[in-house]
């Protein structure tokens, strides 16, 4: 057995757009000893385009422990292994940050490659001013409504993944806790049919709603939010809160009429009822 250690190169691939690909991933993906694929068919697919016939090997998010140790220990062993994704930079919502770990524990150089990141194409055409943002991934399928809310104290750009078959029901949350606050919404990013749109939860729900949604994953940075001082004090924003119970609504319905009769964000409201002491 080979008493030098190989390495594991990160490399990332296209988000859709084969030309999206450096040529140092190029050369790394036909000299490595094998590459680790979150789908091989996919990956495979991709190395024929650029005949390159390295040996494919599975890795994914239903991969056991077991096989973790079994790439750690081929590349311990002095095999050379590039690390793919379906898309993008491996280990950024994905599998490969368990191999990345691992690899690390037993002292194994892990090599990161640039390259496309669907996080970073997004931010990038956003607009926003990016000294600080926040990366969420996917939201949980459970609680997500607790999720977006969580999101709506944080004032710099946020930036969350999601599937076609969810993005209708973010945004509904994110009208619901965020109303004003400005969206950039990106899908099939670097395709032929890309999309970049602007504009609030509630002006983009229409045309989603209404659209083909069954495919094309989707990247929605949430713009900064600047916080400012409600013209309302508490004292008055309880009152009408108080008014429209006494008359008989819930206190989530009574929430969301104040809110649109003074025009102060939901989080905002649930925050000076949930800090009062008294009853409505």
């Amino acid at each position: 057995m080979s008493s030098i250690k190989g390495k594991l190169y990160i490399c990332p691939t296209p988000l859709g757009n084969l030309e999206d690909i450096t040529l140092r991933v190029l050369r790394v993906l036909k000299e490595a000893d094998y590459v680790a694929a979150e789908d091989t068919r996919r990956t495979r697919k991709l190395l024929s385009y650029y005949d390159i016939h390295t040996p494919v090997l599975s890795f994914h998010q239903h991969s056991s422990q077991n096989r973790v140790q079994k790439l750690v220990a081929m590349i311990s062993a002095g095999k050379n292994m590039a690390l793919v994704s379906d898309a993008g930079t491996p280990g950024i919502s994905d599998p490969g940050q368990a191999l990345v770990a691992a690899c690390i524990a037993e002292g194994i150089e892990v090599d990161p490659l640039p390259g496309p990141c669907a996080a970073i194409v997004a931010l990038s055409a956003s607009g926003y001013p990016l000294a600080s943002f926040t990366f969420q991934g996917f939201l949980p399928r459970k609680d997500l409504d607790k999720a977006v809310a969580s999101l709506a104290a944080i004032e710099h750009p946020v930036v969350v993944y999601e599937s076609p078959r969810r993005i209708v029901k973010l945004l509904r949350s994110i009208n619901e806790y965020m109303p004003q606050r400005e969206l950039v919404l990106g899908r099939e990013l670097t395709k032929i049919h890309q999309q970049i749109l602007r504009g609030t939860a509630r002006e983009l729900l229409p045309a989603l709603e209404e659209g083909d949604l069954e495919r094309g994953e989707f990247t929605v940075v949430l713009g900064p939010w600047r916080s400012e001082e409600p013209s309302w004090s508490p004292s008055e924003v309880l009152d009408r809160v108080r008014a429209h119970v006494l008359a008989g609504a819930s206190t989530r319905d009574a929430v969301a009429l104040v809110s649109a009769e003074i025009k102060l964000p939901r989080r905002q409201i649930y925050a000076i009822v949930n800090k009062s002491k008294q009853d409505l």
